[in-house]
């Protein structure tokens, strides 16, 4: 959970977000392929709640430099 809490204040911090979502899907009717247990947090939309569908896939330089934005942030949180 502490994990969960540093996460969410990271997104906070970083993007700011109308709010923040925390999740978690069990079992392939919550559409999980591998069985595991795993939480989602996400920052919200102004009009509140997240969008449920197909997520665009980024290039690995994307996803590098959102993390090298969070990073700084989320260890201070820890």
């Amino acid at each position: 959970m502490q994990e969960i809490v540093a996460a969410a204040k990271t997104i906070e911090a970083v993007f700011t977000p109308a709010g923040i979502a925390v999740w978690q899907n069990n079992g392939i009717p919550a559409n999980q392929t591998i069985p595991h247990v795993h939480f989602h947090v996400a920052g919200t939309l102004e009009e509140g709640g997240t969008n449920w569908g197909d997520v665009d896939e980024l290039a690995v330089a994307e996803t590098d430099a959102i993390a090298a934005r969070l990073l700084p942030v989320v260890k201070t949180f820890e």
